[in-house]
């Protein structure tokens, strides 16, 4: 399949710097992957984006090799680029990634997770729950995005924060089943941040760590 699309007001060919250029470019097809205008398993030409969008290949180029590199898409020859599918293996594991270096952020700053970032949590996991008829998975993804960064933006590990990102945004937000989030779901990652904030008010920082790794960020249902 060949993606069509209609050009962004954002990007401009003439900007003479090349580095933002490719920047606007990366970030329009991250959010066509988000709102799911570039499907899983689906081809793209880079010649039909090119005269699109009114592109040179250049900045084309460097924002999928960098989307190949954080593992969006895949480079064929002859076929042009595939946009990455995840297998149930593919889930699994990096669930296991994220659980591992989610819950080393968590050990080193424990120890500022104060009021404010209790209070903050709360406020937003029950914003989650929400209610039936008003679920947008967009928005919900992003409040479940915010709940983590209120103890992950306290870390310096910038390296390690580009990674968990990355690995979020593959599984929540590029996933083609993203929309099957039921009721019953969202009430057990409720469920669990309910725990993990009841840890962070025990000042039980190794115990919370252990959670976050083998119990929130394990495939449980």
């Amino acid at each position: 399949m060949v993606l069509r699309m209609a050009s962004p007001t954002s990007l401009n060919n003439s900007d003479s710097f090349g580095s933002l250029l490719r920047s606007q470019v990366y970030e329009y097809l991250r959010n066509e992957l988000k709102e799911g205008n570039l499907k899983p398993g689906m081809f793209v030409s880079i010649n039909q984006i090119m005269k699109n969008l009114d592109l040179s290949r250049t900045p084309l180029r460097d924002a999928l090799l960098q989307l190949q590199t954080e593992g969006f898409v895949t480079f064929l020859p002859q076929r042009g680029i595939q946009i990455n599918e995840l297998s149930q293996q593919d889930i699994e594991d990096m669930y296991e990634i994220l659980g591992a270096l989610d819950s080393r952020v968590l050990l080193s700053v424990f120890p500022r997770i104060g009021t404010p970032e209790i209070k903050k949590m709360k406020r937003l996991n029950q914003q989650m729950l929400g209610k039936i008829s008003d679920f947008n998975f967009n928005r919900y993804w992003d409040l479940n995005t915010a709940f983590h960064n209120t103890y992950l933006d306290l870390s310096s590990n910038i390296p390690v924060l580009k990674q968990i990102n990355i690995i979020r945004q593959r599984l929540f937000e590029f996933n083609i089943k993203k929309k099957d989030w039921s009721r019953k779901m969202r009430e057990m990652n409720h469920a669990e941040h309910l725990t993990m904030i009841e840890l962070f008010e025990k000042g039980n920082a190794v115990e919370a760590a252990d959670y976050m790794r083998d119990v929130h960020c394990v495939i449980n249902w």
